[in-house]
């Protein structure tokens, strides 16, 4: 029987950078790191229920293609007050490759990259 999703693994250049985004910016806390001798530093950060697990060393560009590809394209984050997120995180340097923007759904959504270029998105249902 599965229970549900544990984490989510995020793979980029330089995991040190990479935490830092999520914890400065996303909000994530650090819950546990592992020292390998396969895949170096693993830091586990967490968000109310969210686990992700951050990984480093991956070649930049590798992998990226135009267009949409096959595998999983982005994380969702449900978010309050989706235009004061935008604003807070807009001050600390996030470029949006869309802003806020109202869908059919009645839903909100805005969408960046992290620094190694994996695409987030802020989700705001309509209430």
């Amino acid at each position: 029987m599965i229970k549900g999703i544990d984490h989510l693994a995020v793979v980029g250049t330089d995991v040190a950078r990479a935490a830092k985004f999520y914890g400065e910016v996303l909000g994530f806390r650090e819950s546990n790191r592992l020292e390998t001798t396969h895949s170096g530093t693993i830091i586990f950060m967490t968000l109310g229920g969210t686990q992700i697990e951050l990984f480093g060393n991956a070649k930049p560009g590798a992998g990226a293609q135009e267009g949409r590809r096959a595998g999983y394209t982005h994380m969702a984050l449900l978010v309050e007050g989706i235009d004061a997120e935008y604003e807070r995180m807009t001050k600390l340097g996030v470029t949006f490759d869309m802003k806020p923007t109202s869908v059919e759904s009645g839903m909100r959504l805005a969408f960046f990259k992290d620094p190694d270029g994996n695409t987030i998105e802020l989700m705001q249902r309509s209430e």
